[in-house]
């Protein structure tokens, strides 16, 4: 974790540098043209995402997806973009209603991964299929994912939500687009949505040493924790 997160250090210090000498070709599109095709695939994530996320979440997601697409575009990567949608629409779909885990207990991005591949293969989803996206979902917290040993796909989920949540890799997409999908996607509440709070994650997971980096970070007042099952 230390080492991926060295790598991503070193990447964005060298896109500042370039960029304070004009050397960044940044990366646009027009966000029309990069939604995600119309397959039976893509709306039963989709309508499994819009039934257990709450809003917050569901833009999280949407960005996630968006700037991963804008950061494979920057490197030329070829992308699937079926597996890419599915997996940024649901990547953090451990933290959803419903969810029969909670982060103290288990690693929420396994706890999704796992949920997430029990339904698309119920709604009858081709395996090899959903096991590309819940492999995705299960490293996208890793801090960088080799696009070369994992797939294009499974390293733009990481690199998108990386770019959100730390403002990793904006540098690369052009400012213009980068406005455009806040301004239909706001930020809102995105901490508590992510649940990013001391003490909330089982210890030793990514998710804990993450949040263990910025100790500041504290459980906002009032918010009671979600309650077991069968409590």
């Amino acid at each position: 974790m230390l080492t991926n997160l060295g790598r991503m250090g070193m990447l964005e210090a060298l896109d500042a540098f370039r960029g304070k000498l004009g050397l960044i070709n940044t990366f646009g599109a027009d966000l029309e043209g990069l939604q995600p095709p119309e397959t039976a695939l893509v709306r039963d994530a989709l309508d499994f995402a819009d039934e257990v996320q709450n809003l917050d979440l569901m833009r999280h997601s949407w960005r996630t997806y968006y700037f991963g697409l804008l950061l494979g575009g920057y490197r030329k990567l070829t992308v699937d973009k079926e597996i890419l949608f599915c997996a940024a629409i649901l990547h953090d779909v451990g933290l959803a209603s419903g969810r029969t885990s909670e982060p103290r207990d288990c690693c929420f991005v396994v706890h999704g991964a796992e949920r997430c591949q029990h339904h698309l293969v119920g709604q009858g989803h081709d395996r090899a299929k959903v096991h590309r996206i819940a492999d995705a979902i299960g490293l996208h917290l890793n801090g960088y994912v080799s696009a070369r040993r994992y797939g294009a796909e499974a390293h733009l989920i990481s690199r998108g939500a990386m770019c959100d949540v730390f403002g990793m890799g904006q540098r690369r997409i052009a400012q213009n687009v980068r406005k455009d999908i806040f301004a239909r996607y706001p930020k809102g509440k995105l901490n508590d949505a992510l649940e990013i709070w001391p003490g909330h994650h089982l210890a030793g997971t990514r998710a804990e040493f993450l949040i263990s980096l910025e100790p500041s970070r504290k459980k906002p007042d009032g918010l009671k924790a979600r309650p077991q099952p069968g409590e």
